[in-house]
């Protein structure tokens, strides 16, 4: 039996399976796939590559059930991830060479993934065979030369059109390899070897040739090439600002590179040094942020998901809240709570106050109610809903544990047909996802910034753990508390945070622990930085996932104490939280002792 929700990379999909398996998401990011230069960032497993793999032209063909001429654009995927021309020795080269040699890496490199994506289409190609031989003759050889590359080797007949394209990969590959030997003799000490090697960049080689590129027949006409740059924040600070200069150049109505970046990437300056912005010079979509604050949208596109999935790979029409149920005992124990809660807050002239106060209070007051009955009771996190809420508005951390529950559920009862999934696997696998995702995930954070300075006694890892657990720990005390708002995910700074700060706060959303977005301050005068906690981590600090209700603020020297001492900063929280007002801010000037 197929795993529906079994993870698989964009690329090793079919345009078919992609076809049938995407959800159409351009609607919340309409900048995507709409002439311009853009920017698509979020976490790992936040959708980019999927929707990377949805806009190449075989999936193209498919969506649109015409040929290959016909589609509104035409892609040509990138990714970098792939590469090797970013190490980082190529930065102790003289600033000027640095440059040049970097362009021409990059831009060699780009141009070969590019020629390589025509490769999938060899009756198209084919069938080209005399207008791919002049192209060949005429425009690649004529560019390649002016780089200062020797051609007459190159001078060949093929007999089909897909010949010429691999005659133009091993040549692009030629350029770009013998680079690369030469950077790694450079590098040696005393070695004073001069670069004598063609050099190419994007305005006199990269941009006319597909330029020219579209003018083939099996090309849409009077439609922009895309260049899907696949996760570029592996690219080299000098690169990257190479790929913003060509962002920064006004070819977009032709050549639109989309930029896709788990967060990471590491400058928006130019080669001049100077600033890309959007959306003067490209448009930009943040995929985590975006479906925070618009929770309603992602919910419709999880269902739709799981509804394509379970038709495709089982072939049954079941709702996703059937699917995966919710714990039927619990739900009964919390709508008794929240009758409770109504009739002790009934107010006739203020008709929603009491099921407000049921609203809000309702989880809070039963799982104060397990505490007192079962030492190290929680919340049973089961059902289609709080799984949602859980994956915040990333596809992977819904995706990935449902795969893990449907294999238990199979393993455990070998059903012949599956209809749902126990909600004590559920609330299981679950569980251990959340932990997981902080505890074991967090090796891969130490492996890259374990490191400790001379003078430090806690590594950037140890302070991001330090402030994810400060701030964990915090929103559990205010959901037990009896705070008017108990379900906080969030900390509103009232001040810009110092660069020791910032620095582990960029750390926490590279890393998905952290979604940033911005509140209006409570002067109503401008505007509040806002950092809310991942909901994959519900389970792991006992909160409920189901709401961003209110908002924690605090001055940005508080949340730095968390950095160093979690239980220091969870103990200023504590003071201000147990019968507080809900807008206090927290700040270390208030009267604290140890």
């Amino acid at each position: 039996m197929k795993n529906p929700f079994e993870v698989s990379t964009p690329e090793g999909i079919s345009a078919e399976d992609a076809h049938e398996l995407f959800v159409d998401v351009f609607t919340d990011f309409y900048q995507v796939n709409k002439v311009g230069h853009a920017f698509l960032n979020g976490p790992r497993g936040s959708g980019k590559s999927m929707m990377f793999r949805y806009m190449m032209p075989d999936c193209q063909k498919v969506s649109k059930n015409c040929g290959l001429s016909e589609i509104d654009y035409f892609s040509l995927y990138v990714p970098f991830k792939l590469t090797d021309i970013n190490y980082s020795e190529l930065e102790r080269l003289r600033k000027n060479s640095n440059t040049f040699i970097n362009e021409h890496l990059l831009t060699t490199f780009v141009a070969s993934k590019c020629f390589s994506n025509l490769l999938k289409f060899e009756e198209e190609v084919n069938s080209n065979l005399t207008d791919l031989e002049k192209f060949y003759n005429e425009v690649f050889l004529w560019h390649v030369e002016i780089s200062g590359q020797e051609i007459e080797s190159f001078k060949v007949k093929l007999d089909t059109g897909i010949d010429y394209v691999k005659k133009i990969i091993s040549i692009l590959n030629l350029m770009l390899i013998g680079c690369k030997n030469y950077c790694k003799k450079a590098l040696i000490p005393d070695n004073t070897q001069e670069y004598n090697g063609p050099l190419c960049n994007y305005l006199d080689f990269l941009y006319p040739i597909l330029l020219e590129l579209k003018t083939l027949s099996f090309i849409p006409k009077n439609k922009p090439i895309f260049i899907l740059a696949d996760d570029a924040g592996y690219l080299n600070e000098t690169q990257t600002k190479i790929l913003n200069t060509w962002v920064s150049y006004r070819t977009s109505d032709n050549v639109s590179i989309k930029i896709s970046t788990q967060l990471d990437y590491k400058s928006h300056l130019t080669v001049t040094n100077k600033t890309i912005d959007s959306p003067h010079d490209y448009s930009q979509v943040n995929i985590a942020t975006i479906y925070t604050n618009s929770k309603e949208n992602y919910y419709h596109r999880i269902e739709d998901i799981v509804n394509r999935r379970l038709k495709k790979f089982l072939d049954i029409d079941v709702n996703s809240k059937d699917f995966f149920p919710k714990d039927l005992k619990q739900e009964e124990e919390i709508i008794k709570i929240r009758e409770r809660i109504k009739s002790e807050n009934f107010d006739k002239d203020k008709k929603h106050a009491a099921g407000d106060a049921a609203r809000r209070y309702a989880s809070s007051e039963y799982l104060k109610m397990l505490k007192k009955k079962r030492s190290g009771s929680t919340l049973n996190y089961a059902g289609f809903d709080n799984l949602v809420d859980i994956s915040s508005g990333i596809i992977r951390h819904f995706l990935e544990p449902a795969s893990i529950m449907f294999s238990e559920h199979l393993s455990k009862n070998n059903p012949s047909e599956i209809l749902f999934i126990p909600d004590s696997i559920q609330d299981d696998i679950i569980q251990n996802y959340s932990r997981k995702f902080l505890e074991d995930e967090f090796e891969s954070v130490k492996e890259v910034h374990g490191g400790k300075a001379d003078n430090e006694n806690l590594s950037k890892a140890d302070k991001l753990f330090n402030l994810i657990s400060g701030l964990g720990q915090m929103f559990h005390r205010i959901f037990v508390s009896e705070r008017t708002e108990r379900v906080v995910f969030s900390v509103a700074l009232t001040d810009n945070p110092d660069k020791e700060l910032m620095e582990i706060i960029d750390l926490a959303e590279h890393y998905g622990y952290l979604h940033k977005s911005s509140i209006g301050n409570k002067q109503g005068t401008g505007r509040c930085k806002l950092y809310i906690l991942s909901r994959t981590l519900s389970p792991y600090f006992k909160l409920d996932p189901t709401g961003f209700k209110g908002y924690k603020f605090m001055s940005s020297e508080t949340l730095k104490v968390s950095l160093y001492n979690p239980t220091k900063f969870e103990k200023i929280a504590n003071k201000t939280i147990e019968n507080e007002s809900d807008d206090k801010q927290l700040n270390l000037l208030e009267e604290f002792e140890e």
